[in-house]
């Protein structure tokens, strides 16, 4: 029992930073939906502080609940990672790979720059605005969404947004 719970510490240690800053770093990512203004704004502000503050409790909790909850479903004896077929598969893929890059770092940085100036073209043929004119006053957004909408002689009242004409009214 107790060789289990050092197992699970020593274990804690070792995935434990990463895995707490890897948080952060995912948190950062929306700083830039944070400074949108107008439309854009108000529609990705409450996302971006919903994800905040989910990453904020995570963090918190991958460094004091998870390190406690990971000894309780470990139980017998752990196999070291090389009897698992799939580590094996995927540390021969990795392997070389990373090898290659540490064995040509200018050559891999190299490649990184050209795949980066490659992206240059796409980026000055974006537009400025990316969503089109909400209008923030119906409640009815969609006009196929209005009850009209749906019979016949509702058709060309949807596409603009009136109710159809009723005789007698």
């Amino acid at each position: 029992m107790a060789e289990r719970w050092e197992l699970v510490t020593e274990a804690s240690i070792e995935v434990g930073p990463a895995l707490f800053f890897s948080l952060p770093v995912i948190t950062l990512s929306f700083v830039p939906v944070f400074t949108l203004e107008a439309q854009e704004g108000r529609l990705f502000s409450p996302l971006a502080f919903t994800k905040t503050y989910a990453m904020a409790a995570a963090a918190g909790l991958s460094v004091t609940l998870v390190p406690v909850l990971m000894g309780y479903p470990v139980r017998g004896r752990i196999p070291p990672e090389a009897s698992n077929p799939l580590n094996r598969f995927l540390t021969a893929i990795y392997r070389p790979a990373l090898e290659a890059v540490l064995r040509f770092p200018k050559s891999t940085t190299a490649l990184a720059a050209v795949l980066l100036a490659l992206t240059i073209v796409p980026v000055t043929r974006l537009g400025g605005e990316f969503l089109p004119p909400l209008d923030e006053g119906d409640l009815l957004y969609m006009p196929s969404a209005l009850p009209w909408a749906f019979g016949i002689e509702g058709f060309g009242a949807a596409a603009t947004d009136r109710p159809p004409h009723q005789d007698g009214s």
